[in-house]
């Protein structure tokens, strides 16, 4: 081949890059719009979770709403690495590494609003799973009644727990509970002109005016544990960690509450007792923590049943007994099932409400505290002794209001123990 011969076909191959050019940009368009559309979908949809997962045959996109996954759509297998490199790409992540899992952080444009959004990144065997975590500030702070407590539960918690001059309130449950919000909502109450409330939290999800909070950043620095030793020195009233995760930070609580300060955090645990065992497991000294700690509150989130299709639902001995009750003294025990309409997307549920335990700690929870009881005694003493409201108890007061139905607090409600008789809960849980 001549040198004639080459140029002409550098040529033809400059023509071909040049006819290439504008597929290449149309594939780049097309990932884009449909991260876009996805992102913009999930914000919508009010989810609080977006999850891609490259499946052997397809891409599977599933929202998590009202606490459930739910299909979204399904893409081209092969639209997976673009789409990840994308997400990676606005997260400021490595797009070169593939073989280990990795996290970061998106601000995205939502008609003039930005979402927060929280990615991670995981190998699987059929390539990288993403999940995006939804900080959404169009979320509203409720006020406590709009959290779902019974009213004497709620009384309870106002005048024992946050209107108390010192010590530690825990609020507890598992991911994805509504700890957050139930925290957000107290701190909202307890704040005014006259209050100095700080924070430490990872990240900060709710941004509240007239408070100063911190969000942790462990890539310069900005660590709980560094965060914790500077906030005792900010002349606080108020401290709000964001969670107890190791003895460091439970250790600063307690001290900030011996030295006169208001503490509130969350943990993750089952139930109220939990939370106290919990601390015991961590290695502080129980006549601190009974020295200290106000009020455990334990919650859990369970879908509303939905209002346009609820009907009524007799249930049968079986469920009654799971229930933890004779079906001989329940005989037409009856909660709300819902068919599912467009309203609710054929689900039967829209919206969520909690439920909670509320344990305020008294003198004979105190001494067993410090004797290290057994949680089984710690519970049983807190039922007779602080008229404490179980989990399943609230959501079976919640049941037969026609809130939510059987098979919600069977899939989300511990059963540590027998429910008192419903006439009993209803005479400690309503005015």
């Amino acid at each position: 081949m001549g040198f004639d011969d080459l140029e002409s076909g550098g040529a033809e191959v400059g023509m071909a890059a040049a006819v290439a050019e504008p597929a290449i940009t149309l594939v780049e368009s097309s990932v884009i719009e449909t991260v876009d559309q996805i992102l913009n979908d999930a914000v919508e949809a009010n989810a609080s979770d977006i999850h891609l997962e490259p499946q052997k045959d397809r891409l599977r996109v599933r929202f998590r709403q009202d606490g459930v996954l739910v299909d979204h759509r399904e893409l081209p297998v092969d639209m997976a690495g673009a789409l990840t490199n994308r997400m990676k790409v606005l997260a400021k992540a490595d797009i070169t590494e593939r073989r280990r899992h990795q996290d970061g952080r998106i601000v995205f444009d939502y008609k003039g609003t930005a979402i927060d959004l929280r990615i991670s990144t995981y190998i699987s065997i059929h390539g990288e799973t993403v999940v995006l975590r939804l900080l959404n500030p169009r979320s509203q702070l409720l006020e406590m009644k709009h959290l779902g407590m019974e009213p004497r539960m709620l009384r309870r918690f106002i005048e024992d727990s946050l209107d108390a001059p010192s010590g530690v309130v825990i609020i507890t449950g598992p991911a994805g509970a509504g700890k957050t919000t139930t925290l957000y909502s107290a701190v909202n109450y307890l704040n005014n002109p006259h209050t100095s409330i700080i924070t430490a939290e990872d990240p900060v999800e709710y941004v509240v005016d007239g408070i100063s909070q911190c969000s942790i950043n462990t890539r310069i620095g900005r660590t709980y544990e560094d965060t914790l030793k500077h906030i005792v020195r900010q002349d606080p009233d108020v401290i709000v960690i964001g969670e107890i995760r190791d003895l460091f930070s439970a250790e600063t609580a307690i001290q900030a509450a011996l030295t006169g300060h208001k503490v509130l955090t969350t943990l993750h645990t089952e139930d109220s007792i939990g939370g106290l065992v919990r601390l015991l497991n961590m290695h502080i000294e129980a006549f601190l923590i009974s020295s200290t700690v106000i009020s455990v509150l334990a919650q859990r989130l369970v879908r509303l049943v939905c209002p346009h299709c609820a009907e009524d639902q007799n249930l049968t001995p079986h469920q009654v007994g799971r229930l933890g009750y004779e079906p001989k003294d329940y005989p037409e025990l009856s909660f709300k099932h819902a068919r599912g309409c467009d309203r609710c997307r054929f689900t039967g549920y829209k919206g969520r409400v909690g439920v909670f335990e509320l344990l305020v700690l008294n003198e004979a929870v105190k001494d067993a505290v410090v004797a290290q009881k057994s949680s089984y005694d710690i519970r049983r003493m807190s039922i007779e002794t602080t008229g404490l409201i179980t989990l399943l108890e609230d959501a079976i007061q919640k049941g037969l209001q026609g809130l939510t139905s059987f098979d919600e607090i069977m899939r989300h409600i511990p059963r540590l123990g027998k429910p008192r008789p419903i006439n009993e809960i209803r005479r400690l849980l309503e005015n």
